[in-house]
């Protein structure tokens, strides 16, 4: 997302020194990766349609705080926007829930999940929708469930999704249009009903 291979190196040797002394998130680690999830956040928010979701600093304030407050274990750069990017999706989860939407529309919902994915463009009822959808698929498949987390709700490229995960660029691919097609098959028997 924009670091070089020298920064992402550093995120991860700070990660690892963050297992014994903890302390160091706020001094070291959130400013090295503060700007990356800005990029994850403004991503999220960009197309925003009316008063519909946060604003992208607010998402990676929020965001931070339940991460500090987390005992996050993380691996490696990846493995922290990974968590990020979950952090990410169960704030807007709790925003739309929040927000009180009423019921879904009857229409198919579309779950765009190329480069141009953007949650902050779905109504808050959609949002929910997803997620409960998304929960379904991670009880029958984990991996793909993550992808779609990584992709729709934490804004990073297939690429970076791959690296997360640890699987081939075309794999990745294969199990992203399995997801799209069956969370839209969800999603439509849900808004069907």
């Amino acid at each position: 997302m924009g670091e070089s291979i020298a920064e992402a190196e550093q995120v991860t040797l700070v990660l690892k020194e963050l297992r014994h002394r903890p302390e160091l998130f706020n001094e070291k680690l959130f400013p090295l990766l503060y700007q990356v999830m800005r990029r994850m956040a403004r991503k999220r928010m960009n197309g925003e349609r009316g008063a519909r979701t946060i604003q992208p600093t607010a998402l990676v304030h929020e965001a931070y705080v339940r991460l500090v407050g987390s005992d996050g274990q993380w691996e490696n750069r990846a493995h922290f926007l990974a968590c990020a990017a979950n952090v990410m999706r169960q704030i807007l989860v709790d925003y739309a829930r929040k927000r009180g939407s009423a019921k879904r529309g009857s229409g198919a919902i579309q779950v765009p999940l190329d480069d141009r994915a953007n949650p902050a463009e779905l109504p808050l009822d959609e949002i929910l929708a997803v997620n409960e959808a998304l929960d379904r698929l991670a009880e029958i498949d984990p991996v793909k469930a993550e992808l779609v987390k990584l992709r729709f709700f934490g804004g990073l490229t297939v690429a970076e999704s791959a690296k997360v995960v640890g699987l081939s660029l075309t794999t990745v691919k294969e199990h992203l249009r399995f997801a799209q097609a069956w969370i839209g098959r969800r999603l439509s028997a849900t808004a069907g009903r």
